[in-house]
């Protein structure tokens, strides 16, 4: 790795720590903010409550595509030449699995919607999570492309190892 590329990595690792602890304590404060308000709330049913909490909802929606796509960010750019082979398995795996608990923990506040008995702030918010979960796959596909990277022939090359 050329001293540039060294500087570049450091440069990128650095700021994906910043990144990600700010992006986690926000999404975890507003999922915080919105459960309690949930609770509090003297009539969660009523206009400026389900404005609120959608409000909240598409900031926390935003929150988590913003985290799962500095994932990608990370991933793509750390810059390792040549990791070994079970590293680059379990960091294929390891991604896809946290890809799976993020659109699972987005799905949660529609979920926690109908336990209140509020249909039409859970459809909403279900319909606004789903937009997210599509333009997060388009933009990583997309990044993945540009960075060369493909989980298919990480997956490829596992099977060749084995």
């Amino acid at each position: 790795m050329t001293e540039n590329e060294q500087k570049y990595t450091d440069y990128v690792k650095d700021l994906s720590k910043v990144r990600v602890t700010m992006l986690s304590l926000l999404a975890g404060f507003t999922f915080s903010t919105i459960t309690i308000l949930l609770n509090q709330l003297p009539d969660p049913q009523s206009f400026p409550s389900q404005g609120t909490l959608l409000f909240l909802t598409v900031m926390f929606n935003l929150l988590l595509f913003l985290l799962m796509w500095q994932m990608v960010i990370v991933v793509g750019l750390y810059g390792v030449r040549r990791p070994p082979p079970r590293s680059v398995w379990e960091l294929t795996t390891f991604n896809i699995i946290l890809t799976i608990v993020f659109v699972q923990w987005g799905y949660s506040l529609p979920l926690i919607f109908l336990l209140w008995s509020l249909p039409p702030l859970a459809l909403v918010s279900g319909i606004t999570w789903t937009a997210v979960v599509v333009i997060y796959g388009h933009a990583s596909r997309s990044m993945m492309k540009r960075l060369g990277w493909s989980i298919i022939e990480e997956v490829k090359k596992a099977k060749k190892r084995a």
